[in-house]
């Protein structure tokens, strides 16, 4: 959803526990196994920690470098540009992992943006921020759901752990 100053993931349904989603969103190194909008991110999980990423917006991948400026595990993170008082430009994603029940969860993903280059930005890339985010969300699933499952299977009584 696309709105003056925000771009939205369609809202989603995973079926795995929240507690395990947010280890996928914060497994940073794992990224390039399921993350095709961001596909290498690397920092820690620290508040203020910069995180160095390369997102794809359907021009190949471009760097930036943003901030961790929320942790609320395992239902918040929030990351964002620099946002100095005078720049043109302020962003920050939120991601938020909304339990449902005891095996699945609802997952949204937003950019929020502030400073007078707005109207441009919103412009010029809220289409490709919507795609990507709606395609990092179904990566996600996808890779939640997967973890979800093979760990359901390793606890089947009568199976062996990695059969």
């Amino acid at each position: 959803m696309i709105t003056d100053n925000s771009v939205a993931s369609d809202e989603i349904t995973i079926n795995a526990p929240a507690e395990l989603v947010w280890s996928v969103i914060v497994d940073f190194a794992a990224y390039p196994e399921w993350n095709r909008f961001c596909p290498q991110i690397q920092g820690e999980l620290k508040l203020g920690a910069p995180l160095a990423m390369r997102v794809d917006l359907g021009n190949g991948l471009q760097d930036q470098v943003e901030y961790i400026s929320v942790i609320e595990a395992p239902h918040r993170i929030v990351w964002s540009m620099e946002n100095k008082p005078d720049d043109p430009i302020h962003a920050d994603r939120t991601q938020i992992i909304t339990p449902v029940d005891a095996n699945s969860c609802r997952y949204v993903s937003m950019d929020e943006f502030g400073g007078p280059m707005v109207p441009s930005i919103m412009e010029a890339l809220a289409e490709a921020v919507e795609r990507g985010f709606n395609r990092c969300a179904q990566d996600l699933k996808a890779r939640a759901e997967a973890l979800h499952q093979r760990a359901q299977r390793g606890c089947e009584p009568g199976r062996r752990a990695g059969s």
